[in-house]
C-alpha cells in the first residue's frame, strides 16, 4: 500500500534508527533490588539481565561510594527454576567473622547466596573467593536438576538461608514442595540431612518468615487445582528452639476465595499481608491471637498482584510501623507510605508510573524498580523523608545509558477504555505511530498490531519500551490490552475470563482494534494481532474466529490447550480449570477453543516462533498450528531457536525474532513488492525452520529459560521482576 503522498513512505514504512540491535541492547528490566547495610554505609543490591552474555542474569553491588561492580564471575547466573518461572533467586547474608563460611575478621561480612541456574544448587559467593556449594550436586548431571530452590530469605540472626526447596520425579507432575533452612557453612553439601524441613503440607509453597522475637514462622500455601490469585493460606506456626516449628501450624489469613500474595511481620504479634478479601488486593494488619484482621487504608486499588514468581515483594515494613507500598490501578502506580495509625498513604513524589514486585526499606530509605513513559524500568533509591514534602529526593542507580538515539522517535503513550458487546469496559494502552522526520498525512491511516499480554493472569505496564517503540518508529501503531482476566483492576475484572479463556480475551481485543477503527485511527484492512505464550494463544484463536486479522505472530505459544493441559509443568497443571474448566467434563469446550482445530478458519497469514528447550509451552505447540495451516493451504512461517527457553534472552534471537516480525507485518500489510500478495492470491504454504547459530552464547553450558516475567523482555506480567518471563510475553 502507497503513501497518502506519493513520493513518501507509507506509515510502517518509515526508516527509523532504533533497531533491533538497539532494543537487544537495551532489553531486559533489573531485577530484585535490595538495600544492603555494611560498615561503611548503605550499598544497593540488585540483578540485571546480560543479553549479549548468553541471556544470564548477574546480581551487581552500588557500594555506598557508588562503585557498582559484579557479584557473580563470568559463567554464573543466578535464576531459579522453581515453578518453571523462577522465583527470588538470590540474598545478601551476614558471614561471621572469621567463621568457616568465609566472614570477614573484622565483623560481619556481606556475602551472596544465589541458585545458579545451570545445576539449580544454591551457591555462596563470600566477598573475594569463588562461589562454593551448599547444597549437593544433582545425580544426574546430564538431565533436569532433580531439586530445585528459590523464594531465598535469610532469617536475622540465623547461619543459614531459608527457601523453598522442589524435588522432581520421574515426571513433570510428581513434585514435592517444602521450605527448608540450609545452613551457610556448607556442610550440606556432604550430608544432605543437614537440610532441615520447616514447614510443608500444601502443593505450593512461598514467603517463610520469621517472626521478630524468633518465635514463630509465616508463609503462604495454596493447593491444586487453585492458583495463587484464586486462594492461599497464610499460615503461623510455633518455633521451638532453632530446629523447626513446633506443632501444626494455624492459617491466620486467606481461604479457597482470598488471595494472600505476600505477607511480613509488622511486629511480634502481628503480620502485615497483601489480600483481597473484599475484592482488591489491599494491605491488612492480621494479629496472631485469633482476633479479625483488618484492612489499611482501604480503597479499590491495588497493593500486589499475581504470584508468578515467589518471592515477589509490593510492600517493605517500616521499624516506626508503617510500610511502604506499591499502589494504583492498571497502569497508574505509585510508592506510598501506608500508615495504619489514621489510615493515610503519602505517595513519595517520584517520576514514574509503573513498580515491578520489588520493594525493600532500610535506614529511612526504599529502593524499587520503576519506570514511566518516558523511562525505561530502573532502580530507585528513595529518600523516605520526601514523603509530603514533593521534593524529589530520588536516584535513578541505572537506565539512564539505555537512551535511544533521539526522544523524537518514542511514542507519547496514553490510556484508554473502549467497551465489549456488553457495554463492560476493556483497559487499553495506546500507542500512536511517532518519528521525528515523519507524520501522518491528512486523512491517512496507520496499520496498528495489537499487543495481548501472557498469562493470561498478567497486566500491561506504561513505561518505555523500545520493543513497542521499534514499531511504532516505523509508523505502526501498537494497542497493548489489558483485556478481561487482567491484573490491576481487582477481582471481578480478574475473573471475568473463568470458564471463558479464548472467548473474552478474543473478544475484548476485537473491542480495541474495532475501536480503533471506529475513532479514525486505525486502517481496517491493516490490523494484526501478537503475544506470548497465553498472548499466542489470544492471538492465534483471535487470527481463527475474530474474521477482523490481516495476520497473527505468536512468539511460543499455545495452539492445542488439551494436548498443554497433558504435559505441562506442574504449576499450571490445573490453571485451565478455572480457565476453560476440569477435564474430562469440559475436553468438548477446549476443543472448540483451540486455535489447531479451526486453522483453516484464519484470516491471514501466522508468524510463529519458539526456543526449542521450552519446557513451558513445548515447541510442538507451535509445529502443530503450522501444520494445520499448511494443511489447509494457507501461509505460514516457523522459527524455531536452539538455547532458547520460555522467552527471548539472547541478543541473538531478540534481534533475529524482531527483525522477523517487521517483515512478517510489512508483508501483510502491503508495505513490500509481493505479486502474489498485490494480486490477492494466497501464496502456497510456507513453512520454514530456522535454527540461527547465536555468536554471543556460551557454548559449553545449557542457556536460560524463563512466567516470568522477564527473562528478557517486556516483563509481563508481570513486569514482574526478576528472572522471568521474557520477550514476547509471559508464561
Amino acid at each position: 500500500m502507497t503513501s497518502a503522498v506519493p513520493g513518501r513512505p507509507a506509515p510502517g514504512a518509515w526508516p527509523s534508527p532504533i533497531e533491533a540491535e538497539d532494543v537487544a541492547r537495551a532489553d531486559g528490566v533489573p531485577g530484585w533490588a535490595e538495600l544492603v547495610p555494611e560498615p561503611s554505609g548503605l550499598a544497593v543490591w540488585w540483578d540485571e539481565p546480560r543479553p549479549l552474555e548468553g541471556g544470564r542474569r548477574c546480581v551487581v553491588r552500588r557500594s555506598p561510594d557508588g562503585t557498582v561492580q559484579d557479584l557473580l564471575p563470568d559463567g554464573f547466573n543466578a535464576r531459579s527454576r522453581l515453578h518453571e518461572y523462577g522465583g527470588r533467586a538470590w540474598r545478601p547474608v551476614s558471614l561471621p567473622a572469621g567463621g568457616p563460611a568465609g566472614g570477614a575478621p573484622d565483623g560481619p561480612a556481606p556475602a551472596l547466596v544465589f541458585v545458579d541456574w545451570h545445576d539449580q544448587r544454591l551457591l555462596l559467593a563470600a566477598p573475594g573467593a569463588r562461589p562454593r556449594p551448599l547444597t549437593a550436586a544433582a545425580p544426574d548431571a546430564a538431565g533436569d536438576p532433580p531439586v530445585r530452590y528459590g523464594d531465598l530469605y535469610a532469617p536475622p540472626g540465623r547461619a543459614e538461608v531459608w527457601c523453598v526447596r522442589e524435588s522432581v520425579g520421574a515426571g513433570p507432575r510428581e513434585v514435592r514442595r517444602a521450605l527448608v533452612a540450609v545452613p551457610l557453612d556448607g556442610s550440606a553439601v556432604d550430608d544432605p540431612a543437614r537440610v532441615r524441613v520447616l514447614a510443608d503440607g500444601h502443593d505450593f509453597l512461598a514467603c517463610p518468615r520469621l517472626s521478630p522475637d524468633g518465635r514463630h514462622l509465616s508463609w503462604i500455601g495454596w493447593n491444586h487445582p487453585a492458583m495463587p490469585w484464586d486462594g492461599t493460606d497464610l499460615c503461623v506456626a510455633a518455633l521451638d528452639g532453632p530446629d523447626g516449628p513446633d506443632g501444626a501450624p494455624r492459617v491466620v489469613a486467606g481461604g479457597a476465595d482470598c488471595s494472600v500474595v505476600q505477607a511480613e511481620w509488622r511486629d511480634a504479634d502481628t503480620l502485615w499481608a497483601v489480600a483481597d478479601p473484599d475484592g482488591w488486593w489491599n494491605l491488612r494488619l492480621v494479629p496472631l491471637d485469633g482476633g479479625p484482621d483488618r484492612a489499611v487504608a482501604p480503597r479499590p486499588e491495588e497493593f500486589g498482584g499475581a504470584l508468578w514468581r515467589p518471592g515477589a515483594a509490593w510492600f517493605a515494613p517500616l521499624p516506626d510501623g508503617r510500610a511502604v507500598a506499591v499502589h494504583g490501578t492498571g497502569s497508574d502506580r505509585r510508592l506510598g507510605v501506608v500508615d495504619p495509625s489514621d489510615d493515610s498513604v503519602r505517595d513519595l513524589p517520584l517520576p514514574y508510573s509503573d513498580f515491578t514486585a520489588t520493594v525493600h526499606a532500610a535506614d529511612g530509605r526504599a529502593v524499587c524498580v520503576a519506570g514511566s513513559p518516558d523511562a525505561h524500568h530502573r532502580v530507585v533509591l528513595a529518600d523516605l523523608a520526601a514523603v509530603g514534602t514533593g521534593g524529589p529526593r530520588h536516584e535513578a542507580l541505572t537506565g539512564e545509558a539505555l537512551a535511544p538515539r533521539s526522544a523524537g522517535w518514542l511514542p507519547h503513550p496514553r490510556t484508554e477504555v473502549f467497551r465489549d458487546a456488553d457495554g463492560q469496559p476493556v483497559h487499553a494502552v495506546l500507542y500512536p505511530p511517532r518519528n521525528a522526520d515523519h507524520a501522518l498525512a491528512p486523512g491517512e491511516l496507520p496499520p496498528w498490531v495489537v499487543f495481548v499480554h501472557g498469562g493470561p493472569t498478567g497486566s500491561s505496564p506504561m513505561a518505555l519500551d523500545l520493543e513497542v517503540a521499534f514499531f511504532t518508529s516505523r509508523g505502526i501503531g501498537v494497542a497493548d490490552v489489558d483485556y478481561g482476566g487482567s491484573t490491576g483492576h481487582g477481582r471481578a475484572y480478574r475473573e471475568r475470563l473463568r470458564g471463558t479463556w479464548g472467548v473474552v480475551d478474543v473478544a475484548d481485543c476485537a473491542a480495541v482494534a474495532r475501536g480503533l477503527v471506529a475513532r479514525g485511527l486505525a486502517d481496517e484492512r491493516r490490523l494484526a494481532v501478537r503475544g506470548g505464550s497465553a498472548g499466542g494463544w489470544t492471538a492465534l484463536a483471535s487470527l481463527t474466529s475474530a474474521g477482523l486479522y490481516a495476520g497473527a505472530v505468536s512468539h511460543y505459544g499455545i495452539t492445542d490447550p488439551l494436548a498443554w493441559a497433558a504435559d505441562t509443568h506442574d504449576f499450571e497443571s490445573r490453571y485451565l480449570d478455572g480457565l476453560i474448566g476440569p477435564l474430562p467434563e469440559a475436553a468438548e469446550r477446549y476443543e472448540e477453543r483451540s486455535p489447531v482445530r479451526h486453522a483453516h478458519r484464519a484470516s491471514g497469514p501466522a508468524l510463529l516462533m519458539h526456543g526449542l528447550e521450552d519446557v513451558v509451552v513445548g515447541p510442538e505447540q507451535s509445529r502443530a498450528f503450522a501444520a494445520a495451516l499448511e494443511a489447509a493451504g494457507l501461509p505460514c512461517t516457523l522459527l524455531e531457536f536452539p538455547g532458547e527457553q520460555h522467552g527471548w534472552r539472547r541478543s541473538s534471537t531478540i534481534v533475529a525474532a524482531l527483525n522477523a516480525e517487521l517483515a512478517f507485518y510489512r508483508r501483510i500489510f502491503g508495505l513490500v513488492e509481493d505479486p502474489a500478495e498485490q494480486s490477492g492470491e494466497r501464496p502456497a504454504a510456507r513453512s520454514a525452520r530456522s535454527a540461527p547459530r547465536t555468536p554471543d552464547a556460551p557454548a559449553p553450558r545449557r542457556a536460560d529459560p524463563d512466567p516470568a516475567g522477564a527473562a528478557v523482555g517486556r516483563p509481563a506480567g508481570p513486569p514482574s521482576s526478576a528472572d522471568g518471563p521474557a520477550r514476547g510475553g509471559t508464561r
